[in-house]
């Protein structure tokens, strides 16, 4: 095992050799879009023309500071690279952000975040995720809430490892903040317009407007609108499958209080009619009697529908209370509801089918004071409350009597009807703190509490219908069925409900040290934890419904941030080693034979020992090529996993040993751009990037990929490209792009679906081909 010593050890080594945390550096922004004075002081200032690399200041830590100065891995994604390159998903952007994925096998709505190998598979509504996810100071947390549609945004900062000491909601993976363009207080109203179309008939439509009121109020409202068919066919009806169909708006209005204090309120919405989803495809014979044909098409005979619905609304106020003081609260209240009908067995009979109606509604309360930074000490407290309501509802159905074979679909254990459903309450009060003191001009240290005190309620109902004539209304409700016989056994129906109450002390220390003005080192500790809760992945048992408790990351960091060759060189890296206990884990139950799906169950058990390293380079070769790389190696362990069973608690393996999932041992993304200055003014960019990622497994066990082939993915890279057209006023752009250029075949996730042979797959986006225009005024 890989002790405190060694770490030690190899601090002491890596002092001298190995280069530290954060972030790439973007090039400028366009325009100037604070709403108040740290969030002007937050923007990336755009340049004409590409002459030198541009400072990138963000405000993770809750001041305006340049990136290089933040002693925590952290990357930034500028809109304006979003704008570049065509991307409509988060996962697409994240090619310079190392040791970070968010994946989308359950299409756009639901990014499966992984950061340093830290994330979940579980899709119960209730499962909290150790990956945070903030919208303009925000915490989001419901699951098909955190995948913001990429419009107007300021930039996207994530930050790698555990938080809590400064955001409101304790993670141990990382925190994703999407940063959406403020109001400002221009004499002219200005804005933009983007209409953009690519192959599988994609239309986009992007437009933000900002004006100013009168001298005290500014307003900026942002609208998008995606339109796209599915990348695959069903071959049972020969449409389109996997159509997205998104539309999303933001209205802000900044109100000048007074000369010392603002108020911004945000409301804004987000609809998917249609997720993208690429299909969850069947491998292997089913019955004895149906192989689905090889490819990315579908064979389904129930027509499958989705719909997500979140609807926001946010009220900042910030203010300077004097001598230095600052204070920030932020009101917030989410609404966020998901419908959908899929078909449970991923094959044209009919055998299972799947509903879901689930509602989130949450409300959030922080309050913080600043002292003045440029202080000797200087400090960050603050207090966050959150609420949240929960309703969900998850059926399962069997309306056919018979399977293909002749057997009967109907059992036990294959019920014609199941239907659970709960209300969960969650309530979380925090405390936080974090100071700095500055010992010398060169040498500080930051150092942060958190005191969180989390309850949770459910109440769970299971209804069980063993065999039951479907013959009216809608079969997702009981009473759609007529001569029902419901199962007998003892907890197969009927109610119960839990409560449980979580009181954690979470820490971080940061010693910092100043080399140069151009070089800079730190350290960093800290310990953190992913909230407790319940087990909602029961199968037959009112039983089956358990505590989830909560799990604890230590982690150490070494970093180091350099700007070199007079500011056209940022090289940054940093070493890092997790202890992970009482880990999270979702493990997949196979409860209704073939074609039958599978429960993913939600438990407490390894430990696991991650260790890494991250190398991130922004060169400017020349006045007109910039050139970049970002580099990782992760090496994950479960140290301590014998697999039980979490239904019938039978010890199925000893997976110790084993990686943890979606954590490839090294990725590489590489790429560059080069600006051709026109004679009249006007400059064409081109690019192009590639990203690589060595074998991931989707699964915590069955991890030899000889046996299982379909349950990783084997070493992959994606090359995208792209060209673009600015005018000499850069009042007008036309962008051309191509992601996934030689059209790579792979796949995003991979599970088992009955006995050994059957599984389901879902791939990755094949080549897209598309381009935009832009016009600003």
């Amino acid at each position: 095992m890989f002790k405190v010593t060694k770490i030690r050890q190899s601090i002491l080594t890596a002092m001298w050799g190995v280069t530290a945390s954060v972030s790439t550096l973007a090039l400028a922004d366009d325009e100037l879009t604070g709403a108040n004075q740290v969030d002007q002081q937050a923007q990336v200032v755009d340049a004409k023309d590409v002459k030198k690399l541009k400072d990138v200041i963000v405000t993770a830590q809750y001041r305006a500071q340049n990136i290089q100065k933040v002693p925590t891995a952290i990357t930034a994604v500028s809109g304006k690279d979003l704008a570049a390159k065509g991307s409509t998903f988060i996962g697409d952007v994240l090619t310079y952000t190392p040791n970070a994925a968010a994946e989308n096998p359950d299409g756009d709505s639901r990014p499966r975040w992984y950061i340093r190998g830290l994330g979940t598979g579980d899709v119960a509504a209730s499962t909290v995720f150790p990956v945070g996810v903030y919208a303009d100071g925000v915490y989001l947390n419901a699951p098909v809430a955190g995948a913001g549609d990429l419009f107007d945004l300021e930039r996207i900062e994530v930050l790698r490892g555990p938080q809590g000491t400064l955001y409101g909601k304790n993670t141990t993976a990382g925190a994703v903040n999407y940063i959406s363009r403020k109001p400002t207080f221009t004499d002219k109203p200005n804005g933009y317009a983007t209409i953009g179309l690519g192959d599988y008939n994609l239309r986009t439509f992007e437009a933000a407007a900002n004006a100013k009121i009168s001298e005290n109020v500014a307003v900026r409202g942002a609208f998008y609108s995606e339109d796209r068919d599915g990348y695959a066919k069903n071959l049972a009806n020969g449409e389109h499958y996997g159509d997205v169909d998104k539309k999303s708006f933001r209205f802000q209005i900044l109100g000048k209080v007074n000369e010392d204090w603002d108020a911004l309120l945000n409301l804004h919405s987000q609809t998917y009619n249609g997720t993208g989803n690429n299909g969850s495809l069947s491998v292997g014979k089913y019955w004895g009697v149906y192989e689905r044909p090889k490819g990315r098409d579908t064979y389904l005979d129930l027509d499958e529908s989705g719909k997500i619905q979140h609807d926001g609304a946010s009220l900042s106020l910030t203010g300077n209370l004097g001598n230095g003081y600052t204070f920030t609260s932020i009101t917030a209240f989410d609404k966020t509801t998901q419908k959908s009908i899929s078909d449970g067995d991923y094959t044209p009979y009919d055998i299972a089918r799947s509903y879901t109606d689930n509602e989130w509604r949450q409300y959030s309360q922080e309050f913080r004071i600043a002292s003045d930074a440029e202080k000797r000490l200087s400090w960050i407290a603050g207090l966050h409350y959150f609420n949240e309501d929960l309703d969900a509802t998850g059926v399962s159905a069997r309306v056919t009597k018979t399977l293909p074979n002749g057997a009967a679909s109907q059992t036990a254990a294959t019920p014609a009807f199941r239907d659970i459903g709960y209300d969960q309450g969650t309530q979380s009060f925090a405390v936080f703190g974090n100071s700095t003191y500055k010992f010398t001009d060169k040498f500080k240290v930051t150092g942060g509490l958190r005191w969180t005190s989390e309850e949770k309620d459910i109440n769970l109902d299971l209804t069980q219908i063993t065999t039951g004539d479907y013959s009216k209304g809608s079969w997702w409700k009981k009473d759609g069925y007529s001569n029902s016989v419901y199962n007998p056994a003892a907890n197969a129906n009927g109610s119960t409900s839990r409560k449980k109450t979580w009181n954690e002390l979470t820490y971080d220390i940061t010693p910092e040290y100043e080399i140069n003005p151009d070089l800079n080192t730190y350290f960093r500790f800290a310990r953190g934890f992913r909230s407790g809760g319940f087990n909602t992945g029961i199968s037959s048992s009112l039983t089956q419904l358990t505590d989830v408790n909560p799990e604890y990351l230590n982690s150490y960091e070494l970093g180091l941030k350099s700007t070199l060759l007079n500011g056209d060189l940022t090289a940054n890296a940093n070493i890092f080693y997790y202890d992970y206990k009482d880990i999270q884990t979702n493990l997949l139950v196979a409860t209704e034979g073939q074609a039958g799906g599978v429960t993913s169950v939600l438990a407490n058990g390894p430990k696991a020992e991650v260790k890494g390293a991250e190398l991130e380079l922004d060169y400017l070769a020349t006045e007109n090529l910039r050139l970049r790389f970002a580099g990782a190696y992760l090496d994950s362990e479960y140290t301590d996993f014998v697999d039980k069973n979490p239904v019938t608690n039978v010890v199925n393996a000893d997976n110790t040993g084993n990686s943890l999932v979606r954590s490839p041992k090294y990725t590489v993304g590489l790429g560059g751009e080069y600006t051709f200055n026109l004679s009249n003014g006007s400059r064409v960019v081109v690019g192009t990037d590639a990203s690589y990622r060595d074998r991931e497994y989707f699964l915590v066990n069955r991890q030899n990929y000889t046996v299982d082939p379909v349950l990783s993915q084997k070493a992959y890279t994606l090359w995208n490209a792209n060209i673009g057209y600015h005018s000499a006023n850069n009042k007008y752009q036309v962008n051309a792009y191509v992601k996934n250029l030689l059209n790579e075949e792979y796949q995003v996730h991979g599970r088992p679906n009955g006995p050994v042979g059957q599984y389901v797959l879902t791939y990755g986006n094949p080549r897209q081909v598309g381009a935009s225009f832009t016009a600003k005024f």
